[in-house]
């Protein structure tokens, strides 16, 4: 591989992304502008046509919104493509080589409208609308079941039978034109279900509930009916169907049935025959797996432990991965895109430390180009490492987590923010670059996330103990790490603050009223307040795969939903608190701010509120994201 190198000037000229190698390791002030840890990134989500020829990504076109930019891989020539108006650009994908198809939501309704663009022609077509439109008499709405990788012209989607129904129909969806092709696969009298198909576009597997429970099937071939191939309780489905091998008789899945921990293993669709475990790690998930473009090989297994970890079974592959790896030491390096001879190869390289940096590897010179940094204001130097720790709750459980001292810290007690993530059953933590964690620790805050139990990936048994525990002992496991954090003499016991999102923003909520004397100030940010707003997991989440879930893992007792209701107990908060809401959230309601604000208010608690009418489970709009940080930090400077 030949010495690094930048992508031309252009870039910056053409799209505002001001990306220079120098910008790397150039001084930043000491204390780092709000803007720059959360203003959009310069670029993201780079994918590489299938010919080669161009090269996609988002940034923001220098209009504050996210849109598309594309680059002539021939002439080095970077132009914008799409810019987004009314709604950021969330994803795109290629079909083909010379249409992109791409989507975003409204207001944080979380369901995109889907939009196409030749490449030759630059004609946008409509391809889709958005959720909210979808009771209307224009509603012509869409979910994505799969892209269809190997057909350049339809997605596989699953959209109202009749415009303005709600009653949904498979469909082959032609990104040319817009029309809608029905794929004869009934969806009438099914739940949660979803479906796999093979490389020719032709549906082979589902997974569906029935009653209490989750059944596995396939179609032996494209003639055939349904075979059932597995069925579990629909609380516990223990397969997850990925995709099929290029002989489109292999189809690979997770399975959690004979370990704790989830493994890779195939299943023949003409024989019915399972394989024996093809990777498992008893420590924990496996993540993804990693295949050729055309899917003839099976390069390898990602997994995660303290770490992302990768384990090659081809011997090209890994030689490959370790060449990438001298190049580019101190990061760790992902291929992202590959063109579909795998001659041309994307890879971002990150750390704890350092956003995405993306590089074009072109296999044939070879040659090895910089493309961009995500975040150009953020320099490695000024960034705090990130740290597995490991530490022992009240009933001798092991919880895993991560701890980011803060900047300044000099390893002495030093203010602590607990950040619990959301979920909470099944999503975790992970190493790696945060802007938020980073942002804190820069304030001289240390960051403690805890993948407490109910966090996936270290096994089903970690997972269930977190089972009806909202407010139990999942919040037992925060105070538990908070504990360990001052005997380590990590955190001052003084000034330590709770701060999360979604069930995170809960369990903010729950340490200001559980544990009244732990924390300093709390900030619950889409923070369900009342568990008897949850049973149906908010707009258009009802029905057998919510309400039984629910049941199982949240508790549906009367008394129990009572007593882990934070709503309930306001009266024996001590602290301030900061909250933040989207008015449009899908997920946990505003509805939740307007039981606990009067509650507030009737006990005459201290608190500030901010509600962003235009967003939803989360700021995504950059003026508000940042906004909402700025109020952050200034409620943390002045309580902590």
């Amino acid at each position: 591989m030949t010495k690094l190198l930048s992508v031309p000037r252009l870039l910056a000229a053409v799209c505002g992304l001001l990306i220079a190698l120098n910008a790397i390791g150039a001084e930043q002030p000491p204390r780092i502008p709000v803007e720059q840890f959360f203003a959009e990134p310069d670029i993201r989500s780079v994918e590489l046509a299938p010919d080669g020829k161009h090269l996609a990504f988002l940034t923001t076109l220098g209009t504050g919104k996210v849109g598309i930019a594309l680059m002539d891989l021939a002439t080095g020539k970077i132009e914008p493509l799409v810019a987004a108006h009314d709604e950021n650009i969330e994803f795109f994908l290629w079909k083909g080589s010379d249409h992109i198809v791409y989507a975003g939501d409204l207001g944080g309704n979380e369901s995109p409208a889907y939009r196409s663009i030749s490449i030759s022609r630059r004609r946008v077509v409509a391809l889709a609308e958005s959720f909210r439109e979808r009771y209307s008499d224009r509603a012509n709405w869409a979910d994505l079941v799969d892209e269809l990788p190997y057909d350049s012209r339809h997605m596989l989607i699953y959209g109202p039978k009749e415009i303005g129904s709600y009653r949904p129909e498979l469909y082959l969806l032609d990104v040319v034109n817009a029309n809608r092709t029905v794929v004869p696969v009934s969806l009438h009298g099914l739940d949660q279900f979803s479906f796999v198909v093979d490389n020719a576009g032709v549906v082979r597997a589902r997974s569906r509930v029935l009653g209490d429970k989750s059944l596995f099937e396939i179609r032996r071939d494209t003639s055939s009916d349904w075979t059932k191939v597995a069925e579990f309780s629909a609380t516990r489905p223990q397969w997850s169907f990925l995709q099929f091998a290029a002989d489109n008789q292999t189809l690979y899945f997770f399975s959690r049935e004979h370990t704790d921990t989830r493994e890779l293993r195939s299943i023949d669709c003409r024989t019915l025959k399972v394989s024996e475990p093809i990777f498992h790690h008893s420590e924990g998930d496996v993540t993804e797996i990693v295949t050729s473009y055309d899917r003839t090989k099976l390069y390898g297994v990602g997994y995660e432990t303290d770490k992302t970890r990768y384990h090659w079974f081809d011997a090209d592959r890994a030689k490959l991965q370790a060449q990438i790896d001298a190049t580019l030491p101190g990061t760790e390096n992902t291929i992202v895109s590959t063109s579909a001879d795998e001659k041309l190869v994307v890879i971002a390289a990150a750390s704890d430390r350092n956003a995405n940096t993306y590089y074009l590897l072109d296999r044939r010179a070879p040659r090895l180009s910089v493309l961009g940094k995500a975040n150009r204001h953020l320099a490695v130097e000024h960034m705090q490492p990130m740290e597995p720790i490991t530490f022992t709750a009240r009933d001798g459980l092991a919880i895993h987590g991560y701890l980011t001292r803060g900047a300044g810290s000099n390893g002495q007690a030093a203010p602590l923010i607990v950040n619990p993530h959301g979920g909470p059953y099944g999503p975790r933590d992970s190493w790696g670059f945060n802007s938020e964690v980073q942002f804190l620790a820069s304030r001289g805050y240390s960051v403690l996330q805890i993948n407490f139990r109910g966090s996936g990936g270290y096994g089903y048994a970690f997972e269930a103990a977190g089972k009806r525990e909202w407010g139990g002992k999942m919040q037992d496991d925060l105070t538990d790490g908070v504990k360990w954090a001052i005997e380590q003499k990590i955190a001052d016991p003084q000034r330590i603050a709770i701060y999360g999102g979604s069930y995170g923003g809960y369990a903010a909520l729950a340490g200001a009223a559980f544990t009244p004397d732990l924390y300093k100030c709390a900030v619950n940010y889409v923070g369900v307040s009342d568990l008897n707003l949850i049973t149906s997991w908010g707009r258009g989440r009802s029905g057998r795969g919510s309400d039984e879930y629910y049941r199982e893992w949240v508790g549906d007792d009367k008394q129990y939903k009572f007593d882990r209701s934070p709503l309930n107990f306001v009266d024996r908060i001590k602290i301030p608190t900061l909250h933040a809401y989207g008015f449009n959230d899908p997920r946990v309601e505003i509805d939740h701010w307007k039981r606990l604000e009067p509650k507030l208010k009737q006990f005459g608690k201290t608190y500030e509120i901010i509600i962003e009418k235009d967003e939803g489970h989360g700021f995504r709009n950059e003026k508000a994201r940042i906004e909402f940080y700025r109020r952050l930090e200034t409620f943390l400077a002045k309580y902590l």
